[in-house]
């Protein structure tokens, strides 16, 4: 009775059920979560995907799994691009996956790890590279939704600690998919249009889940927050949250509340702290008067008579302005005839003034005439009465004023100048400045010296 039938052997049938459904099923799309993820020797990727209510197996050849740029694992939701096909050996149909993407908050997750490495190796995270937060701010700006709780809260903390501050808000969606190019613009607007009148800008929003603050997870953003002029408190979320935006900011606040608080400083907090520093303030002058003070003990000590000191200072003192005042005094001199001197010589353009001038120039010549013939007159006289007084210095008769005296010998008439010629008889001749006198020699005294 079987042999009209054509029957299957196991190998055929999976053989002809893996073709079956690799030509129905060649290129789909299969969601799921993965669990039970292996990776062996081979680097091929198995895993199994499942949802709710059911289960299939899948693998991901090294070949295609090298570009993928990360590695999946157990809990992640997963978007696969394969086939169904058959493992013949056991029987089993399988997804052979070409390429697999996370999906939802799993894809979200490893793009953000993923821009938060890159970023922070390229030094948007850095914290020298951060401005800082201005101590007592007048003006801030603060970008969030103009209908959220953010604002609100960021008003009532403003109002409670210091009403005077100047708050602009630039509204801006911090949800969906246009919220990051919102947020961009609206920061892009606070720096060209308040920078130089602002202190410093808050990026705010509300908690919410972690697809909710995806658009300040943007790069774009963070690019923008990282290129301000002016500081970035970033305040997203609530305080377990973390975005990009928080580590490329100047400031990460926990809450909006917490920003404005940062941001804001309580009076009471300030006169507290001026309190303080006026205490510091007195502390350190009572210790600077008293270390002078000491200082000045010290020199009193070393000074012998502080007085003399003082009065060769208040010597220099006088000195200085005797000198002061004679310098003023000439410097008004000088300006006096400088004045006067002009005066004349606009004056000397006129005729009188210029015959005057010239008959105080001839009356000048008249006067330099007789004073250089006096000068003449007298450098003669001086001229002759210089050897005149060489010749009479001279003059015997001048040496005989002075009591001496010529003698000769008679009758020959020499002059006796050494009393050894002479001889006890000898009959010599004096000749004083007035007149002569004959003598005899009673005795000749020969001086031995």
């Amino acid at each position: 009775m079987f042999d009209d039938l054509y029957i299957y052997t196991v190998s055929q049938l999976n053989r002809d059920i893996r073709l079956i459904l690799e030509d129905n099923f060649s290129s789909i799309w299969v969601e799921g979560e993965i669990s039970n993820f292996r990776r062996p020797q081979s680097g091929h990727f198995y895993f199994t995907l499942k949802d709710d209510e059911s289960q299939i197996r899948a693998v991901m050849f090294r070949h295609r799994n090298s570009s993928l740029g990360f590695t999946p694992a157990d809990g992640d939701r997963v978007l696969c691009l394969g086939k169904v096909s058959l493992y013949e050996p056991r029987g089993e149909y399988q997804v052979i996956v070409d390429s697999l993407e996370l999906k939802g908050l799993g894809a979200l997750l490893r793009a953000f790890e993923e821009l938060k490495a890159r970023l922070a190796a390229e030094g948007l995270f850095a914290e020298e590279r951060k401005k800082p937060i201005p101590l007592l701010p007048r003006h801030v700006v603060v970008i969030t939704s103009a209908t959220g709780a953010a604002i609100r809260d960021i008003l009532q903390v403003v109002r409670r600690r210091f009403a005077g501050l100047t708050i602009t808000l630039i509204p801006a969606t911090v949800q969906g998919s246009g919220a990051a190019a919102e947020l961009v613009r609206a920061l892009r607007l606070a720096n060209e249009k308040f920078a130089g009148r602002a202190d410093v800008v808050i990026l705010a929003r509300g908690g919410g889940s972690w697809e909710d603050l995806a658009p300040f997870n943007d790069e774009t953003l963070a690019r923008e927050i990282f290129a301000s002029r002016l500081p970035v408190i970033s305040a997203v979320g609530h305080e377990v949250d973390f975005t990009i935006a928080d580590f490329v900011a100047d400031l990460r606040a926990p809450t909006p509340s917490a920003a404005a608080e940062l941001v804001v400083a309580k009076r009471e907090e300030l006169e507290e702290r001026l309190a303080g520093l006026k205490q510091r303030l007195e502390q350190a002058i009572r210790q600077r008067l008293a270390a002078a003070g000491h200082r000045l003990r010290l020199c009193e000590a070393r000074l012998a008579r502080p007085e003399v000191i003082y009065q060769r200072w208040r010597q220099r003192v006088d000195e200085l302005g005797f000198r002061f005042s004679t310098a003023m005094t000439g410097r008004v001199n000088r300006t006096r005839r400088r004045l006067e001197l002009a005066a004349a010589r606009l004056a000397a353009h006129s005729p009188t003034a210029r015959l005057a001038n010239s008959r105080q120039q001839l009356a000048f010549f008249q006067r330099r005439l007789r004073q250089g013939m006096v000068r003449r007159q007298e450098a003669g006289r001086h001229a002759l009465e210089l050897p005149a007084g060489k010749l009479a210095a001279c003059n015997p008769l001048a040496v005989l004023r002075r009591g001496y005296a010529v003698v000769t010998r008679l009758p020959a008439g020499e002059v006796v100048s050494d009393a050894a010629v002479l001889s006890a008889g000898d009959r010599v001749r004096a000749t004083f400045a007035r007149g002569r006198a004959a003598c005899r020699v009673e005795e000749v005294d020969v001086d031995q010296q």
